[in-house]
């Protein structure tokens, strides 16, 4: 079992408009804080994941049905995009959250 101990906010985007009709994103927490495990992925991880060089991290979570990809990770002051959701062979444990830095 992996220590988690660090705090992660889900987010999820709501869309909003300015006086003059743009759309404004924002982002509001789905849930309290949650405690993840959080590492760095290593590029032979990345490879087997996905071609795309931009995915840097993953979180672990304990087992939530509310996850999506349509989320986003707020950590240490930075957003993380989901990108992938791995339910460990439909255990319900863990969740994986691939995720990459959003820009």
């Amino acid at each position: 079992m992996k220590l988690k101990d660090k705090k992660i906010e889900i987010l999820a985007k709501t869309y909003t408009h300015d006086e003059n009709g743009n759309s404004i994103v924002s982002y509001e927490a789905i849930a309290a804080p949650v405690w993840a495990y959080f590492r760095q992925l290593s590029m032979k991880e990345l490879y087997g994941v996905t071609t795309q060089v931009e995915e840097q991290v993953l979180f672990q979570i304990s087992y939530r049905t509310d996850v999506t990809t349509d989320h986003v990770i707020s950590f240490r002051g930075q957003l993380y995009e989901i990108i992938r959701i791995d339910t460990f062979e439909g255990y319900k444990a863990d969740l994986t959250l691939y995720c990459r830095r959003k820009e």
